[in-house]
C-alpha cells in the first residue's frame, strides 16, 4: 500500500469521525491490507443506508508497453464498486450522484517515462509525470472535484506527450484508480 493511499485513507477517516458524526473500525486482512468500515450518522443520529456509499477501487491485471498518446487506461479488476459507477471494460467511472468526490490514480513504471491525466467529461483536472530510467517506481495523483450525476471520469495517457516504456503492475505494486463520494 503506497504512502499516498494510506494518507488519503486517514484523511477520509479523520473527516468522517470529526466532521460528519461517523464511527469507524478497521482490521488487517490476510493479505496485509486493511478493511475500514465507516458508519455515517445523519442529523437524527440514524445510520444512513449502505446503498448511499459510493466508492470504487480498480487495478490493472496486466502490464502495458508503450500505450500511446491519449489512450484511456482500463483498470480491469474491481475491489469494490459500491454504487456501481465504475466500468471495468471501458475504464470510465460514471458518476451515480452529484457531489464532491476524491479520485486517486497510482501508476507503476518499469524503466519508463510517461505522463498521465485525470479527465472529467473530456477536460483535464489533474496530471502526473514520472521519468524512471532503468528502475521500477510509481507516481500518484489526487483530485478533489465537484461532479454531477452522469459525468464521466477516467485516467488516460497524456494527450500530447508520447512516453516510452512499460506501465507495470503485479502483486507487489498495483497500477490503480480509485474514487469515493465525500458528500
Amino acid at each position: 500500500m503506497s504512502l499516498t493511499s494510506i494518507l488519503i485513507s486517514w484523511i477520509v477517516v479523520f473527516y468522517m469521525v470529526n466532521f460528519a458524526s461517523a464511527t469507524t473500525s478497521s482490521c488487517r486482512t490476510a493479505d496485509g491490507q486493511f478493511d475500514v468500515t465507516v458508519n455515517y450518522r445523519g442529523k437524527n443520529g440514524q445510520e444512513t443506508p449502505k446503498s448511499s456509499v459510493i466508492a470504487f477501487y480498480a487495478f490493472m491485471s496486466k502490464a502495458i508497453t508503450n500505450p500511446g498518446v491519449g489512450r484511456r487506461l482500463v483498470f480491469d479488476v474491481i475491489k469494490p464498486n459500491q454504487g456501481g459507477g465504475y466500468n471495468s471494460h471501458t475504464g470510465v467511472f460514471t458518476c451515480p450522484k452529484t457531489g464532491t468526490y476524491v479520485f486517486v490514480w497510482v501508476i507503476r513504471l518499469n524503466s519508463a517515462y510517461h505522463s498521465f491525466e485525470l479527465m472529467i467529461n473530456n477536460s483535464m483536472y489533474g496530471s502526473t509525470y514520472l521519468y524512471n530510467k532503468n528502475a521500477d517506481g510509481s507516481v500518484s495523483g489526487t483530485v478533489v472535484a465537484y461532479v454531477s450525476k452522469d459525468d464521466s471520469i477516467y485516467v488516460r495517457m497524456h494527450s500530447s506527450y508520447n512516453g516510452v516504456g512499460e506501465l507495470y503492475t503485479d502483486k507487489y505494486g498495483r497500477t490503480a484508480f480509485s474514487g469515493w463520494l465525500l458528500n
